[in-house]
């Protein structure tokens, strides 16, 4: 393994002998220089001690993040990790627009510090080789239009969001050409990798990691492939990240995916909050799903109220009926008179078949590709893909279970 060269830029000098300290014993880190100020630190890589790594504490004389944003234009190949002294949304706001990679709260243990730096040069390593290949082995998409997202939504939890996302995702996939990709925005409890049977390597946070030099290659290494053909932004496998993630983020996310897929399908949380308003304000179709009875009714009949009272477009709401049954007490007319709008598409209610697919992390679509409600999501996709786009549907067999 290459040795990974370090400059801790730190004035407090207690602070910097323990992290100096630290890393005194890890054979692939080399301390190639210290610092206690902006200008010093500067001085130093203009005279040569370039590292692949600065550690950088917000708080020196200068402050920490101009330094940050500094290195970043002049030498954007340095990984920088800000230190802090106390854990703030503004502060991991303010580390990832400076161009960090990483935010460190002080004090923290050797083995977290060391796991910062690996990660960070890992990181940078991996943009540079995406750079290098990029002429000729990444293939910027061109196309003429932004690609349309359709945003899944319910503040009822168990209705089946993800169920549908997943599905509706896969049956785009099949019906085109076009390239489609599924984001997890439930940015606590995501399961949209579960139910594809897909290990994430990366998550959303990777991405946001890297938000300041976001761009459709480098977003495309962070997806995670499909044999259905569909691509995967993960959910965080830690909630507590999702606090560092806010809507400038997803706004930036959603659109420069828009410029990379034809489809964007948006898995939402069962709430409204501030981060996730791009995936509504973004949509050009908002899915509103919901079941036969009472409790969801009433829950969806206030979310589209909320929606009224914030202007957001008619037009643009669908309703989807999803376990649909023809023996329950409450119709599907019943449906559309209590919520003052026409049901857009029905998918019937299978729950042996359903069940089975979520246990075995197989989309209904593909593993009981007959079936009532595999059709319907066939049909759905025809619906929003427009009769004269769809090609048709290859004949599938049920894939074994990704690793």
């Amino acid at each position: 393994m290459d040795r990974i060269k370090v400059m801790v830029v730190e004035d407090e000098v207690e602070d910097r002998s323990t992290i100096i300290d630290y890393l005194s014993n890890v054979e692939y880190i080399n301390l190639v220089a210290e610092a206690e100020s902006v200008e010093e630190a500067v001085d130093l890589i203009e005279e040569g001690e370039t590292p692949d790594v600065m550690l950088i504490s917000a708080l020196i004389p200068g402050d920490g993040y101009k330094l940050a944003e500094k290195v970043v234009a002049d030498y954007p190949w340095i990984s920088m990790i800000m230190v802090e002294r106390e854990l703030k949304e503004e502060t991991m706001r303010k580390a990832i627009f400076a161009g960090a990679k990483d935010v460190l709260i002080f004090p923290f243990t050797p083995a977290k510090l060391v796991d910062a730096i690996y990660r960070s040069h890992q990181l940078e390593k991996k943009k540079q080789t995406l750079a290098r290949e990029k002429p000729s082995a990444v293939k910027t998409r061109k196309k003429s239009r932004q690609g349309q997202v359709i945003t899944v939504f319910s503040t009822k939890g168990g209705v089946g969001k993800t169920f549908v996302s997943t599905n509706l995702a896969v049956s785009l996939a099949q019906n085109t050409e076009d390239k489609v990709v599924l984001i997890d925005l439930d940015l606590d409890f995501g399961n949209t990798a579960l139910a594809l049977n897909i290990m994430p390597r990366y998550t959303i946070s990777d991405v946001i990691n890297e938000i300041r030099n976001l761009d459709q290659d480098l977003i495309e290494s962070y997806l995670i492939p499909h044999r259905s053909g569909i691509k995967l932004l993960a959910a965080n496998a830690q909630p507590q990240m999702a606090e560092f993630i806010n809507a400038e983020h997803i706004e930036i996310i959603i659109k420069v995916l828009q410029t990379a897929f034809d489809y964007v399908v948006v898995d939402m949380p069962a709430r409204f909050y501030d981060p996730v308003d791009p995936a509504f304000h973004e949509a050009d179709l908002l899915f509103m799903i919901t079941t036969q009875d009472v409790a969801t009714l009433r829950n969806l009949k206030a979310s589209l109220a909320a929606l009224n009272s914030l202007n957001f477009p008619k037009h643009k709401i669908k309703l989807l009926l999803n376990k649909a049954e023809t023996r329950s007490e409450i119709k599907p007319k019943d449906v559309e008179t209590t919520l003052n709008s026409e049901i857009y598409g029905v998918l019937p209610a299978d729950y042996k078949l359903v069940s089975s697919s979520l246990n075995k992390g197989i989309p209904v679509v593909l593993l009981y590709p007959r079936a009532k409600v595999s059709r319907s999501f066939q049909e759905l996709a025809r619906r929003i893909i427009g009769d004269e786009n769809v090609i048709p549907v290859k004949a599938q067999t049920a894939p074994e279970p990704s690793k």
